[in-house]
């Protein structure tokens, strides 16, 4: 039985306000499976959540099986919810058929869209009518996801100085991302290892 090829460029079908885009229905409709999302609060090492102008910095969960094989050929499968983008309403955000509630229910759609494209690795047709500087926000806002994820990831492998290391990689493109993170992974999977045979 061969298996279906997903595309890896989805057309915008859906309509807005005066543009099209590709909404997660129409990532669904492609063929790709979504797994759970939720928002979260960004905390500190203590435990506080991160304020920034006066509100909790909010992003975007994914729920992410993974499994490695031990040495012993035991199989081991983990469960954990890994960052995706930033949920970010903009400054003087108004919109007048939109109340308060809607626009950060827009956000959050927003987020979780970039964050499905980000985790097929898809790209959509270019908006040519969006704003360019709306994209470039976009942009950014994707990479800085993907930026805190790796930090993140590069944390629990026990490593210093993120900055350092990424710079040594060449930094963070669309590109880099999926090698970079599959990197950690395995240092994350071999520490784990070791450790257990320490004890």
């Amino acid at each position: 039985m061969s298996e279906k090829k997903l595309p890896k460029i989805i057309g915008n079908k859906s309509t807005g306000y005066n543009y099209t885009y590709t909404s997660l229905a129409d990532i669904v409709i492609a063929g790709y499976d979504l797994p759970p999302m939720r928002v979260a609060v960004l905390t500190n090492n203590a435990g506080e959540p991160v304020i920034v102008d006066g509100a909790p910095v909010e992003y975007i969960e994914v729920e992410r099986n993974f499994g490695y094989v031990k040495s012993d050929g035991e199989q081991i499968i983990k469960n954990e919810w890994v960052r995706g983008a930033r949920v970010v309403l903009p400054k003087g955000a108004k919109n007048n058929s939109m109340n308060d509630a809607q626009l950060y229910g827009s956000a959050i759609t927003y987020a979780r869209r970039y964050t499905a494209m980000m985790m097929f690795g898809i790209a959509c047709d270019d908006d040519d009518k969006l704003e360019t500087k709306t994209k470039a926000e976009a942009q950014e806002q994707e990479l800085a996801g993907m930026k805190e994820d790796l930090a993140d990831l590069y944390k629990k492998a026990g490593g210093e100085a993120f900055e350092n290391w990424l710079k040594e990689r060449g930094g963070l493109t669309y590109k880099t991302f999926a090698p970079l993170k599959a990197e950690l992974l395995k240092r994350i999977n071999d520490k784990a290892e070791a450790k257990e045979k320490k004890e």
